[in-house]
């Protein structure tokens, strides 16, 4: 790992942050500021599934197959349940997993705040030379509007429903109220670089950007700040990113994150095949860089962690 004099910061999500995060943390030390508004409660656990991604990724034992959970995991205890008749088994928990899960809890309800927590249990799993910190410590949730079956929480509709449901609209359930935590604030002004991950504009960064002041600390801001695009075309390299980007209004492109990102971010990283997109993007004051944004190897993702820092 180099020892950069840059003090960088990375917005992260969590399946679509992880290839890109494991790359950057071969170039240089950074801080991971973790989308929370995926969090929920199932068999009395506080669940943070981004925070944890993020956090068994620079661990070193996350499972890069599956893109969640832990590497080599088990799932007798999430079978137990499901024997007995409890609800919500459709939410897959591994056995070391749920591990994180139940000392979160424990922890919190002593009084330790979200980021207390997961400051000990990245330590105690083993992450070095990294920061994890979540968005902040304030519960703040992502609400899909369906067509079908009216709002749910955003894990209902991936998870429960697998996307199936046709999305109108996402809200972001107490981020207005909600505040970024100092430990934040202090790394984003603090940075020399922010880049935002390759992560679903929609369901992992929008969370971000919606509580109270956190645009206005980007802003503010007097680091360099990096997109990096998530979208190829008019699609996503995986999730539901395009439709919920289409039921918020915008198109679902890279030239629409850029709007979306509009006012917090000063260039972009693209696909070589979006340069058609270019010239719509810098007119919104971006500027744009070009490489292969697929991820397919480890040299791709340090490839891609090297371009973002030098955009």
């Amino acid at each position: 790992m180099s020892r950069a004099v840059e003090t960088v910061v990375a917005l992260s999500g969590g399946t679509g942050s992880a290839k890109f995060l494991r790359g950057l943390q071969q170039v240089v030390k950074f801080t991971a500021i973790a989308n929370v508004g995926d969090n929920d409660w199932f068999h009395g656990l506080y669940v943070c599934p981004d925070v944890d991604t993020v956090t068994y990724t620079l661990a070193g034992i996350a499972d890069s197959e599956r893109g969640w959970g832990i590497r080599g995991d088990s799932f007798k205890a999430l079978g137990q349940l499901r024997l007995m008749g409890a609800e919500d088994t459709w939410f897959n928990i591994g056995d070391a997993d749920m591990a994180t899960h139940l000392l979160r809890t424990v922890m919190m309800k002593q009084g330790k705040s979200l980021t207390e927590v997961t400051s000990t249990i990245a330590r105690r799993l083993g992450v070095r030379g990294c920061r994890v910190l979540p968005a902040t410590d304030e519960h703040v949730e992502t609400r899909i509007v369906t067509a079908e079956k009216g709002e749910m929480h955003l894990q209902e509709f991936w998870v429960k429903e697998r996307g199936r449901l046709t999305p109108k609209d996402v809200r972001f359930l107490g981020a207005r109220r909600a505040r970024a935590t100092a430990e934040v604030a202090r790394s984003l002004a603090s940075a020399n670089k922010i880049v935002f991950s390759p992560a679903n504009p929609i369901t992992s960064i929008m969370p971000m950007l919606s509580i109270g002041g956190f645009r206005k600390v980007l802003r503010l801001a007097k680091a360099r700040r990096v997109a990096i695009s998530p979208m190829l075309g008019e699609g996503a390299f995986s999730g539901p990113a395009p439709r919920l980007m289409a039921a918020m209004g915008l198109k679902p492109t890279s030239e629409g994150v850029a709007r979306l990102y509009k006012g917090v971010i000063d260039a972009m990283v693209l696909d070589e095949s979006d340069r058609s997109q270019a010239n719509a993007i810098e007119r919104l004051g971006v500027s744009c860089h070009f490489t292969s944004t697929l991820m397919r190897s480890g040299e791709d993702e340090v490839r891609l962690a090297k371009v973002a820092m030098e955009a």
